[in-house]
């Protein structure tokens, strides 16, 4: 059976949404790597009902209205990868987990870069959260979708809806109305950038200020 897909324009560029059947298969990146997730042949089909309620779906939570997902999902891959993209599917709205975690979630405390590679591999990104994992340093590291995606997603899910508005509450929150007139953008954008420590209990508050 031959996978259809259906474009759809969201903040974080154009997705591609990929069904197999009735089954949600694939949601790719605008600049994804050619290969990283592995399909058979593509073929265009916008009535897939699927694929519209995936849409539906992914518009209430840019939205800010939808916290979690509920589709027919069908992961491709081998079994340590389902292992790990199940894995993804209990890390709750507005928290994250390291690789580390993720490792002992699965019963592999010594897979941690098994765990990270097959991260990368996930092939139904945002519905399957792997935007939530980051490094046991609170770094944000690598993403298919790019790492100002990845803080976009994050931030969305903290309550903030873009990067800029990231940085105005950062302004807001650390200096006084006179103080924020005199800073320059370049200042804002570094106190926009997520802290450097892990965040407490999984939780994204130290990625964005406490």
């Amino acid at each position: 059976m031959a996978y259809v897909y259906k474009l759809m324009d969201s903040p974080v560029g154009q997705l591609k949404l990929v069904a197999n059947g009735e089954h949600l298969a694939a949601i790719l990146w605008e600049h994804d790597k050619p290969n990283r997730v592995r399909l058979g042949e593509l073929v265009e089909a916008n009535d897939r009902p699927v694929l519209i309620e995936t849409e539906r779906q992914l518009n209430e939570y840019f939205a800010g209205n939808r916290s979690s997902f509920d589709l027919p999902l069908a992961f491709q891959g081998t079994d340590f990868q389902k292992q790990v993209w199940a894995a993804l599917l209990t890390i709750p709205f507005g928290q994250t987990r390291s690789y580390s975690e993720i490792a002992q979630q699965i019963g592999n405390v010594n897979a941690v870069r098994a765990v990270g590679a097959a991260n990368g591999k996930n092939p139904i990104s945002i519905v399957a959260p792997c935007h939530r994992v980051i490094g046991a340093s609170g770094d944000l590291t690598g993403f298919a979708g790019g790492l100002a995606n990845k803080m976009f997603l994050l931030s969305l899910e903290a309550g903030q809806t873009s990067l800029e508005e990231d940085a105005e509450r950062q302004i807001d929150l650390f200096a006084s109305d006179d103080e924020a007139k005199g800073k320059t953008a370049h200042k804002a954008e570094d106190e926009a950038k997520p802290a450097r420590h892990p965040p407490s209990r999984g939780t994204q508050a130290s990625l964005f200020g406490n």
